[in-house]
């Protein structure tokens, strides 16, 4: 049975093959659009000579250029510098030829390489070599001291060197290129793009990356840059970021349609939207959601115990945390509240539950139900929690002393004179810190019983890279993962603010020890914190916030062991560092040109392909595919042959604009629909471009709720799970 498949495939795909081969003879279909990303931009890196001696700066230099383009996706040949001349160059769109490559370059190597470029091939190139002549690049004689440049083109950002080098500078007599980045004390030239005849250069005076071989610690806008000047070079994309969002901290009034539909064009999948201000009349939750929905974001509820809300602070002061100074514990940005106390938690979950109740929400993120303060600990009695009167007597009852006598210097019990009292106390504190988690989590099941699709999430602060972290908070990984295997939650892992200012890499030690307890990884989601943790390039990174490849490492060592990445928060992450996120999500997704009209695309994921083209005829699989919007069509995870014809969609088709969960199989004709889509534990928000007149699920017509936005698509919201849907619109 399964041989007799296999044949069949195989005729299958030579069928395909034969009929875009006759189509392609017959000139119907769009033949080789100039603007079409998908005719794949074709690169060559150029590798040094095993035979030539390179300095450990120039090996860091290459090595660190092709890590970024790996961590980016990019596909690209590899061809020793000795070997260039037996290779058309002109075949090629764009040339990487890193300085350990070009340093000892032949006059012919050159020469070849100049035709290429005059007839319209790209290059990239860095240090000093002698191809910079043919561009009428010159260096100033003298050195200069760089230790800050100021980026030109994204974002006009100081940038900041992991040491004051002596380099070269770029003399500025010359007009005819762009500036990139310039030091910043001189304003001399650092690096410049450019023309030549039909093609076009970019230029770095001096080495990339001549500190590691990451290439993160001088210009981290590589891979933008590219794309910027030569032409995409990141296609596709992924729907998976989940982000942050906590509306006090934007402008008011919130244009709630405005924000959705930016998030929806991020490719931002999921919102947890604060959920503090449920007594705050300047926030709406119903129109937040229903914008979201509109867009097919789903938007969790995002909560903060021991915090409530600062009405809910002032309308108990009899229910405030305390410190060990005996003050009530405003703590950082949050009001803490006594939730060891029973009737404090009864009104907490009572006003919760009709929050809840009230919105449409999709899950709630139960985050950070910890003890203050984070670092300092028992050095700071007067943020140090919980010292409430409920949880002193407890402990009291249970050692025979008040906690409180750990921070009185006269006390035998001072934590200073007495570690066996102290550990006493921490281990306590942790068994609290349990419980408390417990009673939310059995406070949310009751709840999530009652409610459709209903996503429940517990994040919680990471203790295995900073162990001695768990002592200071409560925070103990085996009562976490008790939580997990209890209940059916998803387990978000966040790191500690004392490694935000560590290299990528930590995700992926993460993703290592996570994985040993958790081996659903649709249940792990690590999250990222997007802040300024690099103080003036500490830690050799050259932004003081995460941005460009930090951002593309981080996202990439997060993915590496199949992990849900998240971010604080969406108003955090700068603007073309959502595309950084989407597109080194969908790096393993392999896209490769059969003719002029057909590519081929291997994913092992969903992935959103930018085409560059819209409204044109697209045929998956030998079958009409109208799933995607504007330039972009939806790929279901497999291997697919895509079709491009010259004639224009029919308007009055079915169209899938969009989908939050993933496609199994998708087939269109006219006004119908059928579908078969999979999201394991949440709703799932189907976009089509015209209204439903029928439903059916599962072979059973369906009552259904339509939302319409102002583009005049409608959003359908689906059950969770795997489900075959048919929908015929007018």
């Amino acid at each position: 049975m399964r041989s007799q498949l296999k044949y069949n495939l195989i005729i299958v795909t030579w069928l395909i093959f034969i009929i875009t081969a006759s189509y392609a003879q017959k000139g119907s279909f769009i033949g080789r659009p100039k603007n079409l990303p998908s005719q794949l931009k074709k690169i060559i890196l150029v590798e040094p000579s095993a035979n030539h001696l390179i300095s450990k700066e120039e090996s860091n230099d290459f090595l660190s250029i092709k890590n970024v383009l790996d961590v980016a996706g990019i596909s690209y040949t590899n061809i020793l510098i000795e070997n260039i001349n037996k290779v058309n160059l002109q075949n090629y769109d764009i040339i990487i030829l890193p300085f350990a490559s070009s340093k000892n370059m032949q006059v012919e190597t050159i020469i070849q390489i100049k035709d290429a470029i005059s007839k319209g091939t790209c290059i990239f190139f860095d240090g000093t070599p002698d191809i910079k002549n043919i561009f009428g690049i010159k260096l100033n004689k003298n050195f200069i001291k760089v230790k800050c440049i100021r980026d030109k083109i994204f974002y006009n950002k100081l940038l900041y060197w992991p040491s004051s080098d002596s380099i070269y500078s770029l003399e500025t007599t010359n007009n005819n290129y762009t500036v990139v980045s310039a030091d910043d004390s001189t304003g001399y030239p650092l690096m410049v793009c450019g023309k030549y005849g039909k093609g076009k250069y970019i230029y770095f005076a001096n080495l990339f990356d001549p500190y590691t071989d990451k290439g993160n610690t001088r210009y981290p806008f590589f891979i933008e840059l590219i794309d910027s000047i030569f032409g995409p070079i990141t296609v596709a994309e992924r729907r998976l970021a989940e982000m942050y969002f906590d509306p006090g901290m934007n402008v008011f009034p919130l244009n709630y349609e405005e924000l959705a539909g930016k998030w929806k064009r991020q490719m931002i999948k999921k919102i947890y939207a604060a959920g503090w201000y449920f007594d705050n009349e300047d926030i709406d939750y119903s129109e937040l959601i229903k914008a979201c929905h509109e867009n097919g974001i789903l938007v969790y509820c995002w909560l903060e115990p021991p915090m409530v809300s600062k009405k809910f602070w002032d309308s108990y002061p009899e229910w405030r945390e305390k410190t060990a100074s005996s003050r009530d514990a405003h703590v950082d940005w949050r009001y803490l509240m006594n939730l060891a106390d029973s009737s404090c938690r009864k009104q907490v979950f009572t006003e919760t539950k009709k929050m809840l109740l009230n919105f449409d929400w999709d899950g709630v993120n139960l985050a950070e139900l910890y003890f203050d303060p984070i670092y300092d600990g028992r050095e700071n009695p007067a943020n140090f929690t919980p010292m409430n009167m409920t949880s002193r007597n407890e402990f009291k009852t249970i050692s025979g002393f008040d906690p409180i006598f750990l921070f009185d210097s006269t006390s035998t019990h001072y934590w200073k004179l007495s570690d066996s009292d102290w550990k006493k106390y921490i281990s306590y504190r942790k068994d609290l810190c349990f419980r408390l988690k417990t009673y939310y989590l059995d406070f949310l099941m009751d709840f999530n019983r009652s409610k459709f699709c209903f996503d429940l999430m517990l994040t919680a602060i990471d203790v295995s890279l900073t162990p001695e972290l768990s002592d200071y908070i409560g925070e103990d990984f085996k009562n976490t993962l008790t939580l997990y295997e209890k209940y059916p939650i998803t387990l978000q892992i966040e790191d500690p603010a004392g490694c935000w200012g560590l290299t990528p890499e930590r995700y992926y030690k993460l993703g290592k020890y996570y994985s040993q307890y958790i081996t659903d990884k649709n249940r792990l989601v690590f999250d990222c914190n997007v802040v300024a943790s690099h103080e003036e390039g500490s830690g050799g990174f050259p932004s003081e916030k995460p941005t460009g490849e930090e951002i593309r490492q981080i996202v990439y060592n997060i993915s590496i062991s199949g992990i849900r990445p998240a971010f604080y928060s969406e108003d955090g992450v700068f603007k073309g560092d959502f595309k950084n996120i989407s597109s080194t999500l969908a790096r393993e997704t392999k896209i490769t040109q059969i003719n002029d009209s057909t590519l081929k695309i291997v994913t092992p994921y969903q992935v959103y392909f930018h085409t560059g083209v819209s409204e044109n005829n697209i045929f998956m699989d030998s079958k009409t595919w109208r799933a995607g919007e504007e330039d972009m069509i939806i790929v279901p995870k497999g291997t697919h042959l895509i079709l491009f014809k010259a004639l224009k969609r029919n308007i009055k088709d079915i169209c899938l604009n969009s989908i939050s969960g993933d496609i199994d199989s998708a087939y269109f004709k006219g006004n119908t629909m059928i579908l078969t889509y999979s999201e394991p534990y949440t709703s799932c928000y189907v976009i089509i471009n015209k209204r439903p007149v029928s439903i059916e699920i599962d072979n059973a017509q369906t009552n259904y709720e339509v939302l319409k936005s102002n583009s005049s698509t409608y959003s359908i919201k689906m059950p969770k799970g795997r489900h075959r849907v048919i929908i015929k619109c007018d």
